[in-house]
């Protein structure tokens, strides 16, 4: 059956509105087990069996989604007289509303519902989903547009399995021309995802490092992807036919695209970057995509968010060594009630280098989250000491909760209460007056313990673990930031 024109007439256009509700259960997925069969006017409307995508070739243009026995109507009826209303509820509790023009077998298009399902539920194969549905009958004289409602189903169930391709839980491995085709199980080259069930967290990925010695001669990387149930007991590939690789006829080097399934094209390639010290992978199982990105580590990346408006990227972590490893502190506010919230900006000012939320598929953990694009500072306002792996795609964060003086002279007490400073917000430094510090060695610390803040070397240069200072002052600044400066420094008076 094809639907006709009827469709594109507008009267049952597609609506889809998302409501926000309290629920009693927020992890619930599923509607309520609503009865088989409800009344409609004079009519009924029944379920059908689960329908299973998977089942459904691709082409097919409508898929019935229930049974109508029509109300009785003393009109003579036009043909697009019915609509259902589909809702359903996303994992986060979330509730969706869609309508659909529905022909008289119970029957939708099929490319609309699969959006609404795959909208709702995600791409879990392994899921049973319910949905409620209700279906409203039109009646008019044929000859004009005007319609009114003729009658209102009562609520019952539509349940479905969604489509999507095998995911292997236990991941993927790289081979080509990085390993010298060797077409082994080598761990260095192994994807997988961050946790957790794999076609709800779909995206795999891998960073090696750019080895200017294995990799010296190549200008052209070529792989493909071999899942890890494709490899024989000895570490052989037994199944190439599951590969992933280039689509068919794209040949062209990229960073970025789509791949294809069943070792369907050719290798996937991307030029070599002489100035990478990196390279990432990420795969989305899902989706069908990858992308490749060449590392390449500058000195700082830079603050952007609430505490400065959004305007001036200045507070900034340092580079600490080749891997991508940066760390520092930075002062999280939200003086004008926007969140909590900011971005890193490899150059100051320019969006077009930014690290978002999502770009941090290593995972955030500690005391900042994702919030949903930007990343959220979730402890409040105030100084956070954090680490940013630009190797892996990570992102940790400490909340400061106190910053003290120790040394010589408090026997390194770390949590002496008496040398604890003050956070000044204006001039983004930590201050004390009355500092006890004497010429026999101090540093500075946090959260009364070693491990954080550890901060000695030079006034002008602190660096964790450094030297004990030796200057001696009753005023003591402390502007860990690097808002106004390339280091860590502090001054005594």
């Amino acid at each position: 059956m094809k639907f006709k024109s009827y469709l594109l007439l507008g009267f049952a256009a597609v609506a889809f509105a998302a409501c926000n509700e309290d629920f009693d259960d927020w992890t619930q997925q599923t509607a309520n087990e609503q009865p088989e069969t409800v009344s409609f006017g004079g009519g009924s409307v029944s379920e059908v069996s689960l329908i299973d995508f998977a089942a459904i070739p691709d082409n097919q243009d409508s898929v019935k989604i229930c049974n109508i026995t029509a109300p009785t109507s003393t009109y003579t009826v036009t043909e697009n007289k019915y609509t259902i209303k589909l809702t359903g509820t996303k994992k986060d509790g979330t509730q969706v509303h869609q309508t659909l023009d529905i022909d008289s077998e119970g029957r939708v298009l099929y490319k609309d519902f699969v959006t609404f399902v795959e909208s709702v539920f995600g791409k879990n194969p392994n899921n049973t989903n319910v949905m409620d549905g209700e279906v409203t009958a039109y009646t008019g004289d044929g000859k004009t547009a005007v319609k009114s409602v003729l009658a209102v189903s009562g609520t019952f169930n539509v349940k479905v399995k969604v489509k999507a391709p095998f995911i292997d839980p236990a991941g993927y491995y790289i081979v080509g021309n990085v390993d010298g085709w060797q077409c082994k199980k080598i761990v260095e080259y192994h994807l997988v995802n961050n946790g957790g069930d794999v076609y709800e967290n779909s995206v795999f990925t891998l960073t090696i490092p750019n080895d200017p010695v294995k990799f010296k001669d190549i200008t052209t990387f070529e792989i493909k992807l071999i899942p890890e149930s494709a490899f024989a007991p000895d570490g052989s590939i037994a199944n190439w036919s599951i590969a992933l690789s280039a689509l068919p006829g794209v040949s062209e080097p990229s960073y970025k695209g789509n791949f294809a399934w069943d070792n369907s094209g050719d290798n996937i390639r991307f030029k070599a970057d002489a100035n990478a010290k990196f390279y990432t992978f990420t795969f989305n199982l899902l989706e069908g995509t990858y992308e490749v990105t060449a590392l390449s580590f500058n000195p700082f990346v830079f603050y952007i968010g609430s505490t400065d408006g959004w305007s001036n990227a200045e507070q900034r972590l340092a580079l600490t060594d080749d891997s991508g490893i940066y760390t520092g502190y930075l002062y999280c506010a939200d003086p004008n009630g926007w969140g909590n919230e900011f971005k890193f900006q490899k150059v100051a000012g320019d969006w077009g280098t930014e690290i978002n939320s999502g770009h941090l598929t290593g995972g955030i953990t500690g005391d900042f989250a994702d919030g949903g694009g930007n990343i959220k500072a979730t402890a409040g306002e105030g100084i956070y000491y954090v680490t940013l792996n630009m190797g892996d795609m990570s992102l940790n964060a400490v909340r400061i909760t106190n910053m003290n003086l120790v040394g010589q002279f408090n026997e390194w007490n770390p949590s002496d209460d008496a040398q604890q400073m003050t956070w000044n917000a204006t001039d983004f430094c930590y201050e004390i007056t009355g500092a006890g510090v004497t010429a026999d060695g101090w540093k500075f610390t946090a959260n009364n313990a070693w491990n954080v803040a550890n901060l000695g070397g030079s006034i002008d240069n602190l660096v964790y673990d450094g030297l004990n200072l030796s200057a001696v002052g009753t005023t003591i600044k402390l502007y860990p930031t690097r808002k106004t400066a390339d280091n860590i420094y502090c001054t005594v008076e």
